[in-house]
């Protein structure tokens, strides 16, 4: 848990860190005619395929989490619990997550089926495409805190160092601060070795 707990803090502390200190694209450098579409899906499989590892961690967290607070109860109690957070965790998130994925598909299909016959149509199409790229942006931001706030809480919990760490704070907060305080400690370390590697390389 403690290891699911470091890669949390570590994925939302680089977000952050990506966020107000940007890394060169090294994009610009390229043509963009140059891509082909073998690019683009390997370049769309990679980012799936670290949004799945990370999501996959996260969820298996939150019900390890469920599961501690249950510990005391009766099997039947403890498998009926993890089962509702299992359920919540993947068909009511990603099931929300996939719909808005999809929404500018949906809004799409309606603005070409409401041209010249409903302007309600066209109107909400246009509604649905143009609200994809800020609930993109939401979800980026609560996805970031809640791995802060789910890798805070396990090391408060778990680590009595971080459990007596600034008691004074809302609970909220001070997870969130533990969980971010220790993911950029990891980055720093990964950024160094990063560079090491870069050196010996080069």
């Amino acid at each position: 848990m403690i290891i699911g707990g470091l890669y949390l803090a570590y994925e939302g502390a680089e977000k952050i860190f990506e966020f107000f200190v940007p890394h060169p694209k090294e994009q610009e450098k390229e043509d963009v005619t140059d891509v082909t579409p073998e690019q683009v899906m390997a370049f769309e499989k990679t980012r799936v395929t670290s949004a799945i590892r990370t999501d996959f961690i996260l969820s298996l967290e939150i019900i390890i989490i469920a599961m501690g607070t249950v510990t005391e109860a009766p099997f039947i109690n403890q498998l009926f619990v993890v089962t509702v957070v299992a359920i919540i965790a993947t068909v009511g998130v990603y099931g929300i997550v996939a719909l808005m994925v999809r929404m500018d598909d949906a809004g799409y299909k309606l603005i070409k089926k409401g041209t010249d016959k409903s302007k309600f149509l066209v109107s909400f199409g246009t509604i649905l495409v143009k609200s994809l790229p800020i609930i993109i942006r939401m979800l980026a931001i609560l996805g970031t805190l809640a791995l802060l706030l789910v890798a805070g809480g396990i090391f408060a919990h778990h680590i009595d160092f971080f459990h007596h760490f600034l008691p004074s704070l809302p609970a909220t907060l001070q997870e969130f601060l533990i969980g971010l305080g220790v993911g950029f400690v990891i980055l720093l370390f990964v950024i160094a070795f990063q560079k090491i590697k870069k050196k010996l390389s080069s």
